[in-house]
């Protein structure tokens, strides 16, 4: 399936979020409007919001609460990639130039942090506190993930458990709160609104093990940089599994690793040396077949997913959530 064909399916309820959205955002500053301008313009998926709208759609009834959800998602989403691409001194984003590359590292974080506070206001005026209590546990949780990750690249002693404590947090945290607050905004029955939210937890895992496959997968156009997550030091999915298969050789590859300097301190740009590093550790999770057996997990958690939603009302909004799941588990960017 294709995510814009679900777009254009959600209809008048795309163009509320987007109204929402364009909204919330609103200034007249000429810097600002250029910038969220070239935001706008150059936006990722907007998976988030297709999430909230849809959960509405399943679990009642799309309403203006609804579009003011979807908007808060994509409005926090930007922020905290706003924010990333200066943590991790990143130029492209989607194979796209970073508002950090184009304007400024200042520009990316003053309008992260000005779509933060944009979000933060939208969910104090217009959404209750159950719903802003679901938003501000993401954010809780995403700078938890993000700093966890970074403590772990520092060391190099990510395991299982902590993978999946920081996946939890950075991503499957925001999936878990679109969906929920799409479900409340729609009048949903607290047993429908755990139900959705268990879909985003396994969901969310699952997107995050997919992006992290694709830094083992240089053929496939997903505009990211082949071994940019090994650049950054980060021990993923794919290495994790290959180390359950030959823990004879973790510490000889964690030692390898070690050797590669953090993006943070030495820029973007994989180095010779660096890249060599990269082609052993891929070539060892090629051997052990990490990237299948990552693929593996990843659909068990896209399982998991469909199940938690089985007693949802049947609806064309049901059915494509469930087909969403089958898109995280294969897209191919």
């Amino acid at each position: 399936m294709r995510l814009d064909t679900v777009k254009q399916e959600l209809g008048k309820d795309w163009e509320g979020f987007r109204n929402a959205l364009e909204a919330a955002l609103e200034h007249d500053n000429n810097l600002l409007i250029k910038i969220n301008g070239y935001l706008m313009g150059n936006s990722g998926k907007q998976l988030r919001p297709v999430l909230c709208l849809l959960a509405a759609q399943a679990c009642g009834a799309v309403s203006n609460l609804s579009y003011e959800c979807a908007a808060v998602c994509e409005i926090i989403h930007t922020a905290t990639l706003l924010h990333d691409d200066v943590a991790d001194n990143g130029d492209l984003r989607r194979g796209v130039p970073t508002v950090k590359a184009v304007f400024s590292p200042a520009a990316s974080v003053l309008t992260g942090d000005y779509w933060l506070a944009k979000g933060l206001y939208v969910l104090i005026d217009k959404c209750g506190t159950d719903i802003l209590g679901l938003f501000t546990k993401a954010l809780h949780d995403l700078s938890v993930g993000e700093i966890i990750q970074m403590e772990k690249a520092e060391d190099l002693n990510t395991t299982m458990k902590d993978y999946y404590r920081i996946i939890e947090c950075k991503t499957a945290s925001l999936f878990i709160a679109a969906t929920r607050s799409g479900a409340i905004s729609a009048g949903a029955p607290k047993k429908l609104v755990e139900d959705i939210g268990t879909y985003a937890f396994h969901l969310g895992l699952a997107f995050q093990m997919r992006d992290d496959i694709f830094d083992y997968s240089p053929k496939m156009d997903t505009g990211k940089l082949a071994g940019a997550d090994l650049k950054e030091r980060k021990i993923t999915l794919p290495l994790l599994c290959a180390f359950e298969s030959a823990p004879e050789q973790e510490k000889q590859m964690r030692r390898l690793i070690s050797g590669i300097e953090n993006t943070v301190t030495k820029g973007e740009a994989i180095t010779d040396s660096d890249r060599e590093i990269i082609e052993q550790v891929t070539a060892f999770i090629n051997s052990q077949k990490g990237i299948e057996k990552a693929q593996a997990v990843l659909e068990e958690h896209i399982s998991k997913a469909v199940d938690a939603i089985a007693e949802l009302p049947q609806s064309t909004a049901k059915e494509r959530l469930m087909q969403l799941a089958g898109y995280v588990g294969s897209r191919k960017k």
